[in-house]
């Protein structure tokens, strides 16, 4: 290895490093400014007033974990079995649906807003917790997702469990589940993370001062003395996911398929 060589890659890292402390610096000032500093010494107290004086916060973080939970496993439930059918069955407009699919996928919020609002309040569900979980369920991205990934299962094994068996279900639980496991897992880390930051749709769904609402909404009107403690503690589930899931978002990526 020439000296020249050996630079470049020093540069290269730490042109890196450089990029990658600027996208952490927000997160690691916040986590210094989460600390009371007693005669400059860090101490928890910040965080002890958080999780006792202030009553707000613990109501609207566990309606927060409540949302992205029932959501993420609704989105699975609901685009896994649509992603297969896309991916393995053929029917009349089997195209044409897709393409429906991709283009609502690709709708921002402010577009399907109205529709779902009106939706919403004709059967009875503004101000309820259905409000926030029901439309991010049927998730257009999802059901790509999982067609991506499904289309690469050879359909020799699927004929191989139809001999075995002529239930569904079974095949897709032994045919189908374990072939797409990573998919899933690295969705499920997309949906979570997308659901646990919702802001719009609980401010115009349901009432600001509802007890339904998520702590995304209620975070910045915290007072003053314990916003950083409370902005450390909302960023605790994201970063447990990140830790835990890593290894399932790089392989998830790895074994991805682009085609029509």
């Amino acid at each position: 290895m020439t000296r020249f060589t050996k630079l470049k890659g020093w540069a290269v890292k730490s042109v890196l490093a450089a990029v990658g402390l600027l996208f952490a610096s927000p997160i690691l000032v916040t986590l210094f400014r989460s600390f009371s500093f007693n005669e400059r010494v860090p101490t928890l107290e910040q965080y002890g007033e958080l999780l006792t004086a202030n009553s707000a916060f613990l109501p609207h973080f566990w309606n927060s974990a409540g949302y992205s939970l029932a959501i993420t496993v609704l989105c699975l439930i609901i685009t896994f079995p649509l992603g297969f059918i896309f991916a393995k069955v053929r029917f009349p407009g089997h195209n044409a649906v897709f393409f429906i699919f991709v283009i609502a996928m690709l709708l921002p919020f402010q577009t399907t807003m109205m529709p779902n609002f009106i939706t919403l309040r004709d059967i009875g569900l503004l101000n309820t917790p259905w409000a926030l979980i029901l439309p991010p369920v049927f998730a257009p991205f999802a059901v790509f997702l999982f067609r991506q990934f499904i289309k690469g299962i050879p359909s020799e094994l699927l004929d191989s469990t139809i001999l075995e068996t002529s239930s569904v279900f079974r095949i897709l639980l032994h045919a189908v589940i374990p072939q797409v496991r990573y998919a899933g897992g690295a969705l499920a880390v997309m949906i979570f993370c997308e659901s646990w930051n919702m802001a719009e749709p609980a401010l115009i769904f349901v009432n600001r001062n509802s007890a339904f609402t998520p702590l995304s909404v209620v975070l910045g009107s915290l007072p003053g003395p314990v916003l950083f403690s409370a902005a450390a503690v909302y960023m605790v589930p994201i970063i447990l996911l990140y830790l835990l899931f890593k290894d399932t978002l790089a392989a998830s990526m790895a074994k991805f398929r682009w085609d029509g």
